[in-house]
């Protein structure tokens, strides 16, 4: 996918987002919210990679690759980019907070109600981290 492509619809993902913060009440959005964040850190991520210009043409980042862990999900992205990993900016604490994104999206996503939005809250800060971290690596990515 294009880089103007993934900035769009991360401006798509932002607004959902902030909708959600400024709502009632962000348990009313759990399914949702955290598919949006999901989705959110595949394309700060694949902007990363395009942006290291590490990517290699047609490949596409799953978000399933980061439930694996660190030593499986490189495996997996090794296939996918024309530089190692371990050479990118910040590429140790990008992996780590995009996994953290995604860690136990499925029984957020499938499972029952969540008793508070301290979890909701936390994956939002890491998202947020996520980028921050990724636009000091390599310029801006919206």
């Amino acid at each position: 996918m294009q880089e103007d492509r993934h900035k769009a619809a991360l401006k798509e993902i932002n607004v959902y987002i902030e909708e959600s913060l400024e709502g009632p009440d962000l348990l009313q959005r759990q399914r949702l919210l955290m598919t949006a964040l999901s989705l959110g850190m595949q394309h700060v991520i694949e902007l990363w990679l395009h942006k290291s210009r590490a990517i290699k043409p047609g490949a596409s980042i799953k978000h399933e690759f980061f439930k694996s862990e660190e030593r499986k999900l490189k495996l997996k992205l090794a296939g996918m980019l024309t530089k190692n990993i371990s050479s990118l900016n910040n590429a140790d604490r990008i992996l780590s907070l995009a996994r953290e994104v995604e860690r136990n999206r499925d029984d957020i996503i499938y499972g029952a109600p969540l008793p508070s939005d301290r979890a909701l809250r936390e994956k939002i800060d890491y998202f947020f981290e996520l980028k921050k971290t990724v636009k000091d690596s390599v310029g801006d990515i919206e």
